[in-house]
């Protein structure tokens, strides 16, 4: 059975790989056993790759459940697709990864991540994503951290039901990552030790013990109330309104 989890960018990412990591992978010596393995969006490689780990993870698309080819179970997690543009955005603009500090840019550099590239940078010579962001204002930010995050938002439409896809969110398992990773663990069927550790590792890694983890800024939901202008807000409603209706975030 295959056991994959598909998250967003800013959407607890590296905290579930954190705690794969310390629960499956193990290097002893010259020895390796990895049992997890990240795909980022790497679509080709997930697709023919993703039988040969005990949990695979993907980043940033829909995955589509008719290229897999035996039976599965899939936990997702997923959050305001506005707030995922404020911590996106306050993110990229200090560089916090090398993606974000490369130097002209594109869409095939990018395509490991799934970002778009901005329309406003184009002809922005020697300037990272971060530098762009760096000389705009925060709505003329947000606006460009929405183009950017366009074939993520997009892929959320693209999902299908299914009894075997389980979802959790953001806002739901921030101080409950225990309850939440027992709960994963018991969807993807995995044995009494293997528990044991994602819920140990769970707890390691929780928001609450990251004090000064450079991937984490602000883990408060609804931040969009809070730098969303007008502009900014009739811009995704006019793309993406749909998603709150289809995630429960209209209210």
């Amino acid at each position: 059975m295959l056991r994959i989890h598909a998250s967003y960018h800013k959407c607890l990412t590296m905290y579930f790989i954190n705690v794969m990591n310390k629960s499956f992978n193990s290097r002893i010596l010259f020895k390796r056993n990895y049992k997890f393995r990240h795909f980022e969006s790497l679509k080709e490689k997930f697709y023919n790759k993703n039988n040969k780990y005990r949990i695979a993870s993907t980043n940033g698309f829909a995955v589509d459940i008719d290229k897999l080819n035996e039976d599965f179970r899939i936990t997702r997690f997923i959050r305001d697709p506005r707030d995922l543009i404020i911590s996106g955005y306050f993110y990229h603009k200090r560089g916090a990864e090398p993606w974000f500090r490369m130097k002209n840019p594109s869409n095939k550099y990018w395509s490991p991540i799934n970002g778009n590239f901005p329309i406003g940078m184009e002809g922005k010579l020697d300037y990272s994503f971060a530098d762009y962001l760096s000389e705009l204002d925060v709505e003329e930010g947000l606006l460009a951290e929405m183009e950017f995050r366009k074939f993520h938002l997009e892929s959320m439409r693209l999902w299908k039901e299914d009894s075997r896809i389980k979802l959790f969110k953001y806002e739901d398992i921030v101080n409950n990552e225990v309850e939440t990773f027992d709960a994963m663990a018991d969807h993807f069927e995995l044995s009494t030790s293997e528990k044991r550790k994602v819920t140990k590792y769970a707890q390691q890694f929780s928001l609450r013990n990251q004090d000064g983890n450079r991937h984490v800024r602000n883990p408060k939901p609804e931040q969009w109330k809070e730098h969303f202008t007008d502009k900014v807000n009739e811009v995704f409603n006019a793309e993406y309104n749909d998603l709150l209706e289809m995630y429960g975030y209209s209210k």
